[in-house]
């Protein structure tokens, strides 16, 4: 797999995991801001844009298994054998 491939994988995991998360979460400067994984995201910054979504649950009730499944899925695919460095 190619490193843009792979870059469109993550940032698909990624934008799942944002996705699951409900219209009222709470967003402070030391958990989950959206502004900040957006911006990350339109930046491929997907490293910091999974560490915003991470700290989510900073302020916030533990978001679903689904949510967990995603940045799991996308952190695989960040540190897989044949890593682009990304």
């Amino acid at each position: 797999m190619d490193k843009l491939m792979k870059s469109k994988l993550i940032e698909n995991e990624l934008w799942q995991a944002h996705q699951l998360l409900p219209k009222n979460i709470k967003q402070s400067d030391f958990g989950y801001r959206e502004v900040d994984f957006l911006e990350y995201l339109s930046h491929n910054e997907l490293r910091l844009a999974m560490e915003e979504l991470d700290g989510v649950i900073v302020d916030n009730p533990s978001p679903s298994k689904e949510f967990w499944q995603h940045l799991v899925n996308a952190a695989n695919l960040m540190n897989s054998k044949k890593r682009a460095n990304l």
